[in-house]
């Protein structure tokens, strides 16, 4: 795999939002880098209260060599064209993200700003507040992780204790921890200063120290952290550390009780108060300590950080070869999300209420033989030639259609894109087409058209690859249950106008995004949608779209009614009973399948 581009990490360095987001970011970019990726580090923010000297000092307590991390510090964007674009920003503002949008995929890592909906894809680290629009995928295992883990066993006097409010701690909750629970006798306790903290903070019955290099590393040796939410919690989790947190803010005190965490309140108040939640009568409060353990265990399996990590943050990063669309393939609006996965983010169009997808990765999916036989039995209970005598059927359905919108009848040329095993054409060879011809991605496919069934056939991806031999135009185009695996369809649909011949058809079919599945639940039918359909059409939006691309709908068919997925009606089954019968009748009143058939001729004068 190589890649040309390099990638840019954009990380927050405001005052006020600690440390963790560069260290994080220049971690990432070195780790990137010694993968053999060209990556680079981006600070949009310095003018805000902190200056570039700082920045490095940061970097310089994790990273030994800061050549491994090229750094930009200045308030415009590098101007070069990036592979993809990372924000770790906490709350991005709209002109930097605008810079990049529609360029160039652009990836949010723990994005809590009001441009969360308009990434291409979104990474949290830690689970973000429920009212937020979801991740692509949440991922704690992808945190730097300590290298030790504590061994099971359960509190006991003296209680060693690790306070640390992250690199700023601007709310000043250490040293109000540190008094509050250093009890002589009870506990042994260490407040760690922040990388950021110039302040230092005294006490006889505990140790002050400053910024510790790979803190995460010495969590196993204390029984107890006490921190805000954020990453140092997540890695006490995997250390097998319990974890008491303290909120500098409503934000933070929010995320600790949607990640299910135990939080003793905000401010320093609460934190003056931690004394009394672990000291009781003189002695440790061994009944809270154990459920405050039991309660951590259970976040470590919830979020997966109770065994090794699979992989490292750089490594997943790594991997991502993100195709993005940001705007609507067939009428160019820009949509926010619609529904996000783990590899792919759909978009809905505000205009043609399209939903086009944006991937992390290619879809891994060949057109092979298998296509058509193991997995195509899959789908339907048998394979694409056992299927054949119904596909005819249903072709001479579709082709008494065609011959009915044909002004001259079957005499010009057919192509059918995305032929198959060439069940369509052979039924329209059948019904008069006799100069039919076929492309299809499928070797084997093209061959038994070609020696099996003796019609011209051409192996290629439409519209980039050589179609059949033919120095023709054609009377029909069609593409049955194709035009959704086109990526570029807005280029497919302008290729296939000008192969018509004036006063040509365009057929296809495709799934029907307002169907009943869609209208009940549009994520479960995008989750079910396949990894390589681009786009789901909407039957109502089809006379609009099309239009724009110089084609007239003549007739739209609306197909696939399943009236066991109407709501209270998922026993119905076969097509005897009354029930059945009234439900499927309401469904083609109106107009509810979930798939749907479209015939549309070719308008001599484009209209834009």
């Amino acid at each position: 795999m190589t890649r040309s581009k390099p990638v840019l990490v954009t990380a927050s360095f405001e005052k006020g939002r600690g440390s963790g987001h560069l260290v994080r970011c220049g971690l990432l970019v070195r780790d990137l880098r010694r993968l053999g990726r060209d990556a680079l580090l981006y600070l949009p923010g310095l003018g805000e209260g902190r200056t570039e000297a700082e920045a490095r000092e940061v970097l310089a307590q994790v990273i030994e060599n800061l050549d491994e991390v090229p750094l930009v510090c200045d308030g415009d964007a590098p101007r070069r064209d990036w592979d993809f674009v990372i924000f770790d920003r906490f709350a991005t503002p709209a002109r930097e993200f605008n810079r990049f949008f529609g360029a160039t995929p652009v990836i949010g890592i723990d994005e809590g700003g009001p441009e969360r909906p308009r990434f291409d894809f979104l990474l949290d680290l830690l689970p973000s507040l429920p009212s937020r629009p979801p991740p692509n995928t949440l991922r704690p295992d992808l945190l730097c992780l300590p290298a030790k883990r504590k061994d099971a066993g359960g509190a006991a006097a003296p209680l060693k204790i690790l306070v640390s409010f992250g690199g700023e701690d601007a709310a000043g909750l250490g040293p109000v921890t540190a008094r509050a629970c250093a009890v002589t006798g009870l506990a042994e306790l260490t407040l760690v200063s922040g990388a950021l903290n110039r302040e230092t903070a005294g006490g006889a019955a505990f140790t002050s120290l400053p910024f510790i290099k790979n803190l995460r590393d010495r969590l196993a040796e204390y029984d107890l952290l006490i921190t805000h939410f954020g990453v140092c919690a997540f890695e006490a989790l995997y250390a097998g550390v319990p974890v008491l947190l303290v909120s500098p803010d409503r934000l933070h005190e929010a995320l600790a009780r949607a990640a299910r965490l135990f939080s003793a309140g905000r401010g320093v108040k609460s934190a003056a108060r931690l004394g009394r939640l672990l000291f009781s009568g003189g002695r440790l409060n061994t009944a809270f300590l154990g459920e405050l353990t039991e309660r951590c265990a259970e976040a470590a399996r919830r979020y997966k950080l109770d065994g090794p990590p699979p992989e490292t943050l750089a490594a997943y990063i790594n991997r991502l070869e993100p195709k993005a669309l940001p705007s609507c393939p067939l009428c160019g609006q820009q949509g926010r999300a619609a529904a996000r996965f783990r590899d792919r983010t759909y978009r809905r169009c505000p205009r043609c209420n399209t939903l086009y997808m944006s991937r992390a990765g290619p879809p891994d999916i060949r057109y092979t033989e298998a296509y058509f036989f193991e997995n195509y039995k899959k789908q339907y209970g048998k394979t694409y030639l056992e299927d054949f005598p119904n596909l005819t059927a249903q072709a001479r359905r579709r082709l008494t259609v065609i011959k009915g919108l044909l002004e001259n009848g079957p005499r010009g040329g057919l192509l059918d894109i995305g032929c198959a095993y060439g069940a369509f054409l052979s039924c329209a060879r059948g019904e008069g087409f006799h100069d039919c011809a076929g492309i299809d991605a499928s070797a084997g496919a093209v061959m038994y058209v070609r020696d099996k069934l003796n019609i011209n056939a051409a192996r290629g991806l439409f519209p980039d690859d050589g179609l059949p031999q033919t120095s023709r135009k054609f009377d029909v185009v069609t593409l049955w249950y194709v035009i959704e695996h086109f990526e570029n369809v807005k280029t497919v649909l302008e290729k296939i106008y000008s192969l018509l011949n004036s006063g040509g058809l365009l057929a296809f079919s495709t799934p029907n995004g307002s169907g009943i599945s869609g209208r009940l639940s549009r994520k479960r039918i995008l989750e079910k949608s396949p990894a390589d359909h681009w786009t789901v059409w909407d039957a109502r939006r089809v006379k609009k779209v099309l239009r724009r691309f110089g084609f007239a709908v003549k007739k739209v068919v609306i197909t696939g009614h399943h009236p066991e997925r109407f709501p209270f009606c998922s026993r119905l089954t076969g097509g005897r009973g009354i029930v059945y019968r009234t439900v499927l009748a309401l469904s083609k009143l109106l107009r509810l399948g979930d798939t749907f058939e479209v015939y549309a001729k070719k308008i001599p004068q484009r209209k834009r």
